[in-house]
């Protein structure tokens, strides 16, 4: 029987597709096989391709011992083949990997990246838990598509094994609006079409990327409702969050007098038009609601005496504890913030005073008669 050598196989740009190939030999068949890397554009250097390409060595040779692989060559195999969609997503990702992984990281054996170690690492970082919290999600993952791609042996994730305390709270509790503060907040914003901004997101609780997303075909004023169907962070459309994310949400006749107000003033009113249409990019794009935040509501609120911790999901947490003040049933307010499941909905907003001072004494007057 013919031994059969092990493999590095090469790799080759394309120069018509300007597509970086890895190429080897299928010794069961003896036939050329190649696997798709990535553009120039993505993969800049022949360098940066070959540790790529690293990757994919186990694959052109299956009946070999499982050969070392570097936890950059497995991460860097996750980002190009498993890595989320969605943009804020992957670009989340990729710059914990990049930033905060790999150069500690990233030259070790898979194998050689110690739980015991990786948890003495993640107490010296000078993170927030809840960052700490995603670093080490993301890792995990990589560990993950590793053993699914036979890159490492099967066995328990040894990030599984790393507790990060306080890892889904975050720093600082929201800030929870009341009526009277949200009135004073609304008046320090005159001028369109960020008051009615304000507006949409306080009545509707919807995130930001959300607001950003709307046109005017998600209207539909007839049936008084408003279909959330894409967003837009950093001038890119992308899906919604989640699928349920993607909902149909009902419209009040004070809201939909407020928008059709809004509508006839702007210069961008056609039905494929973004409500928010940017001027200064003649409505191509949505205006970016970071700078509106920085520019207008964060400096709205300081005059409203509010401090500079107002921002658009300082509405999403409002709107939540005002459906609950108002008596709303965990199931509807669920719905209306369509969040995947009851338990993130609990996590926001929290009880207005005058409520839980009406709660706390409903329950005295059932002690003391």
């Amino acid at each position: 029987m013919k031994r059969q050598h092990y493999q590095r196989g090469s790799v080759y740009l394309d120069p018509r597709r300007k597509v970086w190939v890895y190429r080897w030999k299928d010794h069961s068949t003896g036939a050329r096989r190649n696997e798709r890397l990535g553009t120039l554009a993505e993969i800049p250097t022949k360098a940066k391709a070959l540790r790529l390409a690293s990757g994919f060595v186990p694959t052109a040779n299956p009946t070999h011992k499982m050969p070392i692989v570097t936890f950059e060559t497995a991460a860097r195999r996750y980002m190009t083949e498993r890595m989320p969609k969605r943009f804020t997503t992957s670009g989340g990702y990729r710059n914990n990997l990049e930033k905060h992984v790999l150069p500690i990281w990233g030259d070790l054996d898979l194998g050689a990246v110690k739980p015991s170690a990786v948890h003495r690492w993640f107490l010296t970082l000078p993170l927030a838990q809840k960052t700490k919290a995603h670093i080490k999600s993301v890792m995990r993952q990589v560990f993950e598509y590793a053993m699914l791609c036979e890159m490492f042996e099967m066995q328990r994730n040894p990030m599984d094994l790393i507790r990060i305390e306080g890892g889904t709270l975050t720093d600082k509790d929201p800030l929870i609006l009341t009526p009277e503060q949200f009135g004073r907040l609304l008046q320090q914003i005159v001028t369109e079409p960020y008051r009615t901004m304000v507006l949409v997101a306080m009545c509707l609780g919807l995130r930001r990327s959300e607001i950003a997303g709307l046109k005017w075909s998600d209207f539909n004023w007839v049936d008084r409702q408003v279909l959330i169907q894409r967003s837009v962070i950093a001038n890119r459309v992308d899906a919604v969050k989640t699928k349920k994310s993607k909902a149909r949400l009902p419209l009040d006749p004070a809201l939909i007098a407020v928008l059709k107000d809004w509508r006839s003033i702007s210069e961008f009113k056609a039905d494929s038009d973004w409500i928010w249409a940017s001027p200064w990019v003649a409505g191509a794009m949505p205006y970016y609601l970071n700078a509106v935040q920085r520019d207008h509501i964060i400096p709205a609120g300081k005059r409203a005496g509010l401090g500079e911790s107002v921002g658009w999901h300082t509405f999403r947490h409002t709107y939540r504890t005002w459906m609950d003040a108002n008596g709303t049933p965990l199931g509807i307010q669920q719905d209306l913030m369509r969040h995947a499941n009851i338990t993130m909905t609990t996590k926001y907003g929290s009880s207005m005073a005058e409520g839980m001072r009406a709660a706390n004494s409903a329950v005295v007057r059932l002690a003391i008669q």
